[in-house]
């Protein structure tokens, strides 16, 4: 086969990839009509309502990055945001490419699908959290660092910290290896993202100080769950970045010690294993170093580094299999498994019972109680009513002065918000029965697992198996059972 035909059959494999990745997350848009399990319908309410909630903006939990980035997206509506999610996702897929065009990496067209079809990365491309445009930040910093572009390469590193704090490291490892290299133009552009956060911080909250107080928050606040241990993130890493790509990235940093090329990547190592050491840190049981749970989720920032370094591994594999025959078995074969171990045990993002019955609550107030406010800790209700959840014309945060100041209210109280360190003031539910004028509405308590929004879970049988086994191991910290203890009081 000539180069001429090669190159022919590399763009229609690219295309073909590109489609078949584009097509795959549209499907499971689709899908999906509600949100990621954890915080995605809270920051997207602090998306929609920017303007109303500006000051809250600049938190450190609320990200001041995202909520600009997603602000307009989520004035058009949740598909509209999902989209834009969507593309952001394949803008930074096509830069991995570039990155891996630039060392001429034979059979780069593998690097779509081994970042597209990464599980966790992939449940999260169609949301608003901060890890996918910290995912694309670090991916077209290191773009631009080997088009020779060091003040570009400082911006987009430096602004991570806008998006993911933790992150922020890697914009040191760009400014240690520039001041080695002495291009000292690019060395201020490292304070870009910290001076867009003091900057409004002050001028939204009032002082200079706000910005410190933020950088300390979550180590202030108190951890919800045990922890993790040292290895949790190795453990679960063919499930965070996908079995494949896991075996793939060995296979690559073998082949890249062995020609002695490893250096050529070492930015990437950097990062990756910075990432996991410092979030594993930052979780560690009994450490206490933070309130960080550890979820999955905050690894897979460094997702597309990972494919990129997998593809080389895949890259060298392919290129000593001779039989042709062999080879395209071979490419249908991965191609399948990346799919399948992928997308396939990811959740669709179905709309929670808390939704739905936020919504009724919702639709019996306005049809039967207009002149009532809702006071509660339920951003779900904040987001059926379409106001923001710090407050608005009928959603009211749960606190003693709001149920001393309204005199006509439905109070909403819900037994994981009680105690929550991330509530503005923890009500508990003695505090609202011993009110004057109140009586109790409606008790409402239900478990919905989601489960079956996995299309993997079909496949699932109640009997103890292997393959149970690998389905729970997959599925698991991906989507959530619902425990609702809501009781619903009156006030007139």
């Amino acid at each position: 086969m000539t180069d001429k035909e090669n190159k022919i059959n590399n763009i229609k494999l690219l295309f073909l990839f590109y489609a078949f990745s584009a097509a795959v997350l549209i499907y499971w848009i689709l899908n999906s009509d509600g949100f990621y399990f954890i915080d995605d319908s809270c920051h997207y309410n602090y998306n929609r309502h920017f303007l109303d909630t500006y000051e809250g903006s600049v938190s450190s939990w609320h990200r001041f990055g995202r909520v600009l980035l997603f602000f307009i997206p989520s004035l058009f509506g949740l598909k509209a945001t999902q989209i834009f999610s969507a593309v952001i996702y394949l803008i930074t897929i096509h830069f991995a490419y570039k990155i891996l065009e630039y060392y001429k990496i034979r059979y780069r067209e593998w690097v779509i699908l081994l970042i597209a079809f990464q599980p966790v990365l992939f449940n999260i491309s169609y949301t608003v959290l901060a890890e996918l445009p910290t995912a694309a930040l670090l991916t077209t910093g290191f773009y631009y660092y080997l088009r020779r572009k060091p003040i570009t390469v400082m911006v987009l590193s430096s602004i991570i910290i806008l998006f993911r704090t933790e992150m922020f490291f890697a914009a040191g490892i760009y400014f240690t290896i520039f001041l080695f290299q002495k291009k000292w133009k690019s060395l201020p552009f490292i304070l870009t993202g910290p001076l867009i956060w003091f900057i409004f911080a002050w001028i939204f909250r009032g002082y200079p100080e706000a910005i410190f107080y933020e950088l300390t928050l979550h180590s202030r606040l108190e951890r919800i769950t045990d922890g993790i241990d040292f290895q949790y993130y190795f453990y679960y890493s063919p499930k965070i970045f996908g079995l494949l790509q896991t075996v793939f990235f060995i296979a690559g940093t073998i082949f890249l010690i062995i020609r002695k090329k490893i250096v050529d990547y070492l930015i990437l190592y950097l990062i990756i294993f910075g990432c996991i050491l410092g979030n594993t840190v930052a979780a560690l049981k009994g450490a206490e170093i933070t309130c960080s749970t550890g979820q999955l989720r905050y690894v897979a920032v460094v997702g597309p580094l990972i494919g990129i370094i997998a593809a080389v591994g895949l890259s060298y594999i392919s290129v000593n299999i001779k039989n042709k025959a062999l080879l395209i078995i071979s490419a249908i074969m991965t191609a399948s498994v990346l799919f399948f171990l992928g997308p396939y045990v990811t959740p669709y993002h179905s709309k929670y019972e808390i939704e739905k019955i936020s919504d009724n609550i919702v639709y019996t107030v306005k049809n039967y109680y207009p002149e009532y406010k809702i006071i509660t800790n339920l951003h779900q209700i904040a987001n059926s009513l379409d106001e923001p959840a710090s407050g608005g014309d009928t959603y009211k945060t749960l606190t003693k002065t709001n149920l001393e100041k309204y005199k006509k209210a439905i109070i909403i109280w819900e037994k994981s918000l009680e105690g929550s360190p991330f509530v503005e003031e923890n009500v508990m539910l003695n505090d609202i029965l011993e009110l004057e004028n109140i009586r109790l509405l409606d008790s409402i308590r239900t478990t919905v697992s989601h489960d079956i929004d996995f299309p993997v879970f079909r496949f699932r049988t109640p009997e103890k198996s292997f393959l149970n086994d690998k389905i729970d191991y997959f599925i698991a910290d991906q989507n959530c059972w619902e425990e609702i203890k809501i009781k619903i009081f009156i006030k007139d």
